[in-house]
């Protein structure tokens, strides 16, 4: 019968994997030598000058002491001067933990973002503006100004806090952030007799020119306010429809 299976492959030795030894910091053959005769020496030293305790003590721990030398070094080597120094600094700052001189790091605590738009600032810097003209601006369109004032800074705060039509808010912001400083400071660059006295193709003043538009501007805040509500307002009555649709008991429930 012939024969199916393959003849085993034959044995190799293989020496087994040793692996390699970590660079040691301990002492080399030669420091090894010198510091054993010193050691040596000492404790025979120490015997022949009649100090028996100190010599029985390194006789008796001269095992330890010579197998910790020939793997780790002396101890006041560099490397073990740093591993007892950190050490030491580790233990003093436990006790300062313990002792709450050192206590821990506060945590971090994140930036919020900036509560306030651009479109906010620049409608409460007209508003300064306006109020600090130093006469240059008659009461009227200083009033003008308040009251666009009034009716843009809660429409600003609403759309900043909650859902609103993207083209509602980009009215506001614009009215507030554009329209309005655009319109006190074209007047104001004017000078102050010129403003009053120079009359234009349709015979109206600088001065009349800026309220007219201040004027436009209140419109325009009102016509975005009756926009931004009457969503509110149809939500509301399409509240009450549901909750009469839910609630609402028939007279034959009565």
């Amino acid at each position: 019968m012939a024969r199916t299976t393959p003849p085993p492959a034959p044995y190799e030795k293989r020496e087994p994997s040793v692996p390699e030894a970590e660079g040691s910091r301990g002492l080399d053959q030669h420091a090894m030598g010198l510091f054993t005769a010193v050691w040596t020496v000492g404790w025979i030293v120490a015997f022949a000058n009649g100090i028996l305790w100190l010599g029985l003590v390194m006789l008796f721990s001269q095992g330890a002491v010579f197998g910790y030398v020939k793997h780790r070094g002396l101890p006041w080597s560099g490397a073990n001067r740093a591993e007892i120094r950190a050490r030491r600094l580790e233990r003093h700052r436990e006790r300062a933990r313990r002792r709450g001189a050192l206590a821990p790091p506060p945590p971090a605590v994140p930036e919020l973002p900036d509560p306030v738009t651009t479109a906010e600032r620049r409608l409460a810097a007209v508003l300064v503006t306006a109020e600090t003209s130093g006469g240059r601006m008659d009461p009227e369109a200083v009033e003008l100004v308040r009251e666009v004032d009034r009716l843009l800074r809660p429409l600003l705060a609403q759309v900043r806090t909650r859902d609103a039509d993207p083209q509602v808010r980009h009215d506001l912001e614009t009215l507030a952030g554009e329209h309005l400083p655009r319109t006190v400071e074209d007047y104001l660059v004017l000078p102050d007799d010129y403003a009053r006295t120079h009359r234009t193709a349709a015979g109206t003043t600088p001065a009349d020119e800026l309220r007219a538009q201040l004027q436009l501007l209140v419109e325009g805040c009102r016509q975005a306010r009756d926009s931004l509500l009457s969503r509110d307002v149809d939500r509301q009555q399409q509240q009450s429809r549901f909750l009469e649709a839910k609630f609402r008991r028939s007279d034959l429930d009565l």
